[in-house]
């Protein structure tokens, strides 16, 4: 098989190898990020595995929460001045009479933001609690986390909620570690529900609230993440978590930004919600005071003013948070770059080997340094042309294709003769009557005929040489005696 032949057999080989494999793999993440690098302005992170049902998707991330155009609902627990309740705050059975009439204006997905935790409940009234609960489609409800030397065993309710340690991407003993319930005797539900803290106790406040912590092997989270994945119908066991970079509620997002600590990187805001429903107006309510958008979750949080600190700042800020969690829009930009039509990148890369065959063939661009410069000159194209067409182009397997042609191509001969290095040999008799060789410092190659006066002239001393050796073998002539006394 010629050289050449094989030489292109391999290049095809090697681009369509790499074509079929490359898109998808972890190499192919690593080089979009790096080519994201180079134009997009950070924080940033990627999503997708770059195939053409997923493609590479660039998310620059948002510096501060967009509040969200479509809110979650929720109900708020006042001082109740008209005394409506039993008692304030409300008593377990005013909150299994808030829990039922919620159900009666349609709302089965609850998400209760204030601990449930009387000093000396009664059996009845815990007992018609739990019922209620258990009613509900999904109830999620919450405690404060904090450490401890004892430490106590993880609670139901966190267990559903929770993920293990070894689904999460990155280095888990960053985050806080808690093992116990701030406060006793707290109502987390029964066999559906779910719960999520609202502040770590052990945990300093600076602003930035802490979304996972880590309690034994298992992964909690914060309450008003578990209200998002209510919101979006998902199982706590289905998002994923990359520390450092995101939570992703699904593949169409909501992704929201994380630093390796597990907490928001931006700072929510505190507004009183102006739709808040007073929890006192449920009892004499029409059924269509919440007959918006039912299938989303509804908030129970706490605005009593005898409240302490910490909970009306958790409380204030709880609708927006919540609400940015469940938005895909409210924490990152998505930019989508799919791959070019498989036909078309196939084109593209026939017209690459087609054209590394025809500079195998030009005398003045056969070489390895031709090759060479292509190969540059396609990565730099491909950092120009990404950000341009908003495009993932095959740049690997046109590189693969070039740099495996390169080894397989000799180096370009110098065809330049010096004539200073120019030598002629002469040619005996026995052999043909005259070549002229010339010699350089790689090849000795054969020239085109000398000039008729070259010609004449070496063939003049070539028979000059031959006379000259003829006379010296020639036998000497024999002169004739001199007869004595002639």
């Amino acid at each position: 098989m010629p050289g050449h032949l094989l030489k292109h057999i391999l290049c095809v080989a090697a681009t369509l190898i790499t074509w079929a494999i490359f898109p998808g793999s972890s190499m192919d993440r690593i080089l979009f990020s790096f080519t994201a690098g180079t134009f997009a302005e950070p924080p940033f992170f990627i999503t997708g595995d770059g195939s053409r049902e997923q493609p590479h998707t660039l998310r620059t991330l948002k510096r501060q929460g967009k509040a969200s155009s479509n809110p979650l609902p929720d109900i708020a627990i006042t001082d109740d001045p008209e005394r409506v309740f039993q008692s304030s705050p409300p008593s377990p059975v005013d909150f299994a009479i808030i829990l039922k009439n919620l159900q009666r204006l349609g709302r089965e997905s609850v998400a209760i933001g204030m601990p449930l935790a009387w000093p000396e409940p009664d059996v009845i009234s815990l007992t018609a609690l739990d019922q209620q609960l258990d009613s509900l489609t999904t109830a999620v409800t919450c405690a404060p986390l904090s450490r401890s030397p004892v430490p106590s065993p993880l609670p139901p309710a966190f267990r559903r909620a929770s993920l293990p340690g070894s689904k999460i991407d990155g280095n888990i003993h960053n985050l806080p570690l808690v093992n116990r319930i701030s406060l006793p005797d707290v109502i987390l539900g029964n066999t559906t529900s779910l719960a999520g803290f609202t502040v770590l106790e052990s945990e300093p406040d600076g602003g930035f609230p802490h979304l996972l912590a880590r309690w034994d092997d298992r992964i909690v989270l914060a309450f008003p993440l578990l209200v998002a994945i209510a919101d979006h119908k998902a199982d706590p066991s289905e998002i994923e978590i990359r520390l450092g970079q995101y939570i992703s509620l699904g593949n169409e997002g909501p992704y929201i930004p994380i630093d390796g600590f597990g907490r928001l990187t931006f700072k929510p805001f505190s507004s009183d919600s102006e739709d808040s429903i007073s929890a006192e107006t449920l009892i004499d309510a029409s059924e269509d005071l919440l007959a918006a958008d039912r299938r989303r979750p509804i908030l129970i949080r706490n605005t009593m003013s005898a409240a302490d600190e910490a909970t009306l700042r958790f409380s204030g800020s709880l609708v927006s948070t919540a609400s940015i969690l469940t938005d895909p829009s409210g924490t990152s930009i998505p930019k989508p770059f799919p791959r070019i039509p498989w036909l078309t990148e196939l084109l593209l890369i026939a017209s690459l080997i087609s054209l590394i065959h025809g500079l195998s063939y030009h005398p003045k661009t056969a070489g390895r340094r031709t090759l060479a410069i292509l190969a540059a000159f396609l990565i730099i194209l491909h950092f120009v042309l990404i950000p341009i067409t908003g495009s993932w182009l095959p740049t690997i397997p046109a590189l693969v294709g070039v740099m495996a042609a390169i080894p397989l191509t000799p180096r370009r001969i110098n065809f330049s003769i010096d004539s200073e290095q120019a030598r002629t040999e002469p040619i005996t008799t026995n052999q043909r009557e005259f070549q002229l060789e010339i010699e350089t410092p790689s090849t000795r190659i054969k020239t085109a005929k000398p000039t008729k006066k070259a010609a004449k002239r070496i063939a003049n001393k070539i028979t000059k040489k031959i006379a000259q050796k003829a006379a010296k073998t020639a036998p000497a002539k024999k002169s004739p005696r001199k007869r004595k006394g002639s």
